[in-house]
């Protein structure tokens, strides 16, 4: 089996570089917000990724459905935690967080905002994402 010789991958963002990013429908919680992002770069196994997004003014639910490291480019975001602490952060440009897979958070975009993020895929077997999806199903996931 021949071995495979690492290799750097370089990416840039241009407006038009960004696509469409519909934030599900039934997460919106109030407005119309506009998303689009693109993906800089893939780890060849898919575990890792990182991406340029950006969101006009609305408020939505998002989950993570994996781990997620953020930094604000540009704009300003409220961010609350729909968890038992229910924390509220305020992310403005310059600003980094880290947000853990199965987090459920509300986001309210006064005006705009565009995120660098860096995406960490833990591979689950099939019967744990099933019993995820499930819990998720019946109301029971936070």
């Amino acid at each position: 089996m021949p071995s495979r010789t690492p290799q750097m991958q370089t990416g840039s963002v241009h407006q038009q570089d960004l696509q469409p990013s519909p934030i599900n429908p039934d997460w919106i919680l109030e407005g119309n917000p506009i998303a689009r992002a693109t993906t800089l770069a893939i780890a060849p196994d898919h575990t890792l990724s990182c991406a340029v997004w950006e969101c006009h003014a609305g408020s939505f639910k998002w989950v993570f459905g994996l781990d997620e490291i953020i930094q604000i480019l540009e704009g300003e975001v409220v961010i609350e935690e729909q968890n038992a602490a229910r924390k509220v952060h305020t992310l403005r440009a310059g600003d980094t967080a880290f947000f853990p897979d199965g987090l459920t958070t509300h986001w309210t975009v006064s005006k705009y905002v565009k995120k660098f993020a860096i995406h960490r895929t833990i591979p689950r077997s099939f019967l744990w994402r099933l019993k995820r999806k499930m819990r998720h199903l019946l109301g029971l996931a936070s």
